[in-house]
């Protein structure tokens, strides 16, 4: 009995803490709410604590909420156990050693016990054997009171890519990991051994892809191919320069490019198994897979149909090549900006033959000109050159398209030049990348815009007031580019109206599968980067660079690899409903 009463006693002090931190306001230090962003996405109930003047303090039962971590409380030695995937780290009460398994570390700040809480320095989430524990990289920003969190992951994306003939689906991985690849009812699955992915989804339903689900389970990487028919053939393949695995899956059926897509997400039994935030919200990529002998005999056309036997499935062929036959085919960027006028010299034009469709893609902003700026102090004019450049990757490795960046690093070109680059080289469009801005953090989502001089509303017109902003800069205009402006500003647009507003349908018919943030919409607004194109030309909004949330999504390779390839894909289907109108094949 005595041993018990001991034992309580311990407990006792061990939540009321030691005096001389127990004298706070009612016994438990203030606080402020944290922005907690974990994989760009938004966590609520979160807090800082001043415990001292100088550092703010995390609660070890809220941080156990974050990192789904179990907490064991030790009452007899002051201190708490943390069950971290496998893993255990021991926090002394008020005291700087931190033990993780045997290894024992020290930081600048002590715990500290106060009440029934252990509070811990930010300096603990950021210890190298923390992040290996939480299979995470934790930042923390104490001027915005901003946590990030981003899990570890050896894949950086998953895509797919559609032509008539053929859906590809690329798995873009950061090393070179052995994968298995085999059937299932109704699906195409690959086991990506020693593969670590954020769990996600792409919803792709474009009438061979339903959707493509991807998670870590167990020490392997599963992604599953739901399919919406039984295609002739399945390929798989192993490249590098990137490392990645592709996956071609031959149609039985033509997949038709001209119809808008739909891509609301449904509300089915098995997006129910995702996390809320996942449910609210051509030429493919080169890959020479060598000769492989098929002995199986194609399935017959049939549509795939959930909860049934799908037998067929059976007998498609799955040709999965040696690994070892990886093969190499970088992707090289090619300097195609202007010169330091900013304009393309006519000569370069002319010798351009239009066999291939030209694409100028331009990167919003540059140089002295950052553009909007996050929260956390990313800059605009990065993740608008990073897109750029993922857009340059993928239309390089499709033949029926020339690309034209108007900028490949951190350079100034003045609003007029970019447009003009676009008509020296008798573009076909004309593509302005941006990021979104707000004064209200919590406005967020995709938007694309083509020109006209009445905004579709308030919120557009200051859009479009933001983005022109930077005509400041640039200065008094010299002769030439103020004859430009004379001539391009005040030339007739309507011929590229309904053709401009066509093209964002089909780029924003694309986003919602790939994306996953709320889609604002097509809409229409006077931007000066877009007067004076003599070609169809639009304006892509890719999310909220003001938004927490959205600033760290736009920070990922993942993100703006979708944000490309919802452009990319929507160029091709717009260009195929031209064809087909047009009678070409």
């Amino acid at each position: 009995m005595k041993k018990l009463i001991n034992l309580f006693m311990a407990f006792l002090m061990f939540l009321c803490g030691l005096p001389a931190y127990a004298a706070e306001k009612n016994g438990v230090p203030e606080s402020q709410p944290v922005f907690v962003i974990i994989d760009g996405n938004a966590f609520s109930g979160v807090s800082a604590y001043t415990i001292t003047e100088k550092t703010k303090f995390f609660s070890v039962k809220e941080l156990a909420e974050i990192y789904n971590a179990a907490l064991e409380w030790k009452p007899v030695s002051s201190a708490v156990t943390m069950h971290l995937n496998g893993k255990k780290i021991d926090i002394k009460a008020n005291s700087r050693e931190v033990t993780f398994g045997k290894k024992v570390k020290k930081t600048e700040m002590p715990s500290r016990l106060i009440k029934n809480d252990l509070y811990v320095s930010p300096e603990f989430l950021t210890l190298k054997e923390f992040s290996e524990a939480a299979l995470s990289e934790t930042t923390w920003n104490d001027k915005t009171d901003i946590l990030t969190i981003t899990s570890y992951s050896n894949i950086n994306s998953v895509r797919y890519f559609t032509r008539p003939e053929e859906t590809q689906v690329v798995v873009e991985l950061s090393e070179n990991l052995p994968y298995t690849i085999s059937k299932a009812s109704g699906s195409i699955i690959l086991n990506i051994h020693r593969g670590q992915v954020q769990r996600d989804f792409v919803y792709a339903n474009n009438g061979a892809v339903t959707d493509i689900l991807y998670n870590t389970e167990g020490r392997d990487a599963v992604v599953k191919i739901n399919l919406q028919q039984t295609p002739k053939i399945v390929k798989s393949a192993k490249l590098k320069n990137p490392y990645r695995i592709t996956v071609d899956i031959e149609h039985s059926q033509p997949v038709d490019l001209t119809s808008l897509p739909d891509s609301s997400i449904p509300d089915s039994e098995e997006y129910n198994t995702l996390p809320d935030y996942l449910k609210d919200n051509e030429k493919l990529l080169p890959g020479d897979y060598g000769e492989a002998e098929i002995t199986e005999v194609a399935a017959a056309a049939a549509p795939i149909e959930a909860g049934k036997d799908n037998s067929d499935l059976a007998k498609i062929p799955v040709v999965k090549f040696e690994e070892k036959a990886i093969i190499d085919d970088s992707y090289s960027i090619v300097d195609d900006t202007a010169s330091a006028e900013g304009l393309i010299p006519k000569k370069t034009a002319k010798r351009l033959l239009k066999k291939k469709r030209i694409i100028v893609i331009d990167a919003g902003h540059g140089g002295e000109d950052p553009g909007a700026i996050g929260p956390n102090g990313t800059k605009e004019t990065d993740i608008n050159l990073s897109i750029a450049h993922e857009l340059d990757k993928i239309f390089r490795s499709d033949d029926d398209y020339e690309v034209i960046l108007t900028r490949k690093d951190d350079t100034f070109i003045p609003l007029v030049d970019r447009t003009n680059i676009a008509n020296e080289y008798n573009a076909d469009l004309f593509v302005s990348v941006h990021c979104n801005s707000n004064l209200g953090r919590n406005v967020n989502g995709f938007e694309i815009y083509f020109l006209s001089e009445k905004a579709t509303d308030a919120q557009s017109a200051a859009t479009a007031t933001l983005e022109n902003s930077v005509v400041e800069l640039e200065g008094k205009p010299t002769k030439k580019r103020a004859l430009l402006q004379e001539m391009l500003w005040s030339m007739m647009i309507n011929e590229y109206i309904n053709e401009s507003s066509e093209l964002c349908s089909f780029i924003s018919g694309e986003t919602p599968g790939r994306l996953k943030i709320p889609n604002r919409g097509v809409k229409q607004a006077n931007f000066y980067v877009l007067r004076g194109a003599q070609m169809p030309s639009v304006l892509v909004e890719s999310a909220f660079i003001s938004n927490y949330s959205e600033e760290s999504r736009l920070n990922s390779k993942k993100f703006q690899a979708a944000v490309a390839d919802s452009i990319y894909e929507g160029i091709k289907k717009y260009y195929a409903r031209k064809d087909k109108l047009n009678g070409k094949k």
